[in-house]
């Protein structure tokens, strides 16, 4: 579990973001919460838990999933992303969600409180193990869903990542690598890659059954992440997490990173115009045991 400093690096990071997150009319979020939604076989008049809500990229797929009898709470440690995430449920006049401002990582919700507890590219942010997945089982009644999503990590042991594409991904990895050692960086899978719970099949199917979970399931699906240019990509990149890296870089050094990005993603331009990147996202679910 990440530690209080690195708690509050996050809760700024994502304050900060939050009034561009999802917003760069790159489709990213959106597609990866509704498809962690019908992966988690989530129905009609389920309570769920989303946990890292961020502006709803999950949470209104699940609404739309469990309907007017069902019930579901997003919750998020930013202020700002649960405020534009709540005027979004008024807009959609959606009587079944609340959102609320916490924690995630230790959520405050009684014992068997929820059928399903799901997060989008959220929870691999700061679960290292079995001991911080546990708090997601006690929450859910017997025989409930767990189910979170996130960029694979299957190539981290070769050094890279799913969110960088391959043409500047020995750009970027020193970069991260770089940002997680600066003091006041929030914890992320790349500090071990080589004992990291995502880096395999194996290692997912391990930790959630050593967390008390049964039924362990895992998907690794291409999501085609389309830009007009190389740039468009890096401002992309600056309306999620990946912000922290970007800031943390010279402002000299950081335009000289941007153009050579830009120049190399410009390269691998199709004949539409547009430049495609496949990006391999994991989709992870498991149930509770049978009371």
């Amino acid at each position: 579990m990440a530690s209080a400093e690195k708690t509050a690096e996050m809760h700024d990071l994502f304050n900060r973001t939050a009034r561009s997150y999802d917003q760069s009319g790159v489709e990213f979020f959106g597609p990866i919460g509704r498809r962690l939604v019908e992966f988690s076989g989530i129905t009609a008049g389920k309570t769920v838990l989303d946990v890292g809500s961020g502006r709803g990229a999950a949470l209104f797929p699940a609404a739309e999933a469990v309907g007017e009898n069902g019930e579901v709470v997003g919750v998020d440690i930013s202020e700002e992303m649960v405020g534009y995430a709540l005027e979004d449920v008024r807009a959609r006049g959606l009587k079944q969600v609340s959102v609320s401002v916490m924690n995630g990582q230790r959520p405050e919700f009684e014992n068997a409180r929820f059928d399903a507890v799901i997060g989008s590219c959220s929870l691999f942010i700061w679960v290292k193990g079995a001991d911080d997945v546990t708090p997601y089982l006690r929450l859910l009644r017997a025989g409930g869903t767990f189910a979170t999503a996130a960029p694979s990590f299957f190539s981290t042991v070769r050094g890279k990542w799913a969110l960088f594409p391959e043409a500047v991904n020995d750009l970027l990895m020193p970069y991260m690598l770089q940002s997680l050692k600066q003091n006041g960086a929030y914890d992320s899978q790349f500090a071990e890659a080589g004992a990291n719970w995502l880096a395999s099949e194996e290692s997912i199917g391990k930790t959630l059954t050593e967390a008390g979970f049964i039924d362990v399931a895992v998907e690794e699906k291409d999501l085609p992440v389309v830009v007009k240019s190389g740039q468009e990509w890096v401002e992309f990149t600056y309306t999620t997490g990946m912000r922290g890296m970007w800031e943390r870089i010279e402002e000299n050094e950081r335009a000289e990173l941007v153009a050579e990005v830009s120049r190399r993603l410009d390269g691998l331009r199709g004949g539409s115009g547009d430049i495609t990147v496949p990006v391999p996202i994991v989709y992870i679910r498991a149930r509770a045991p049978q009371a």
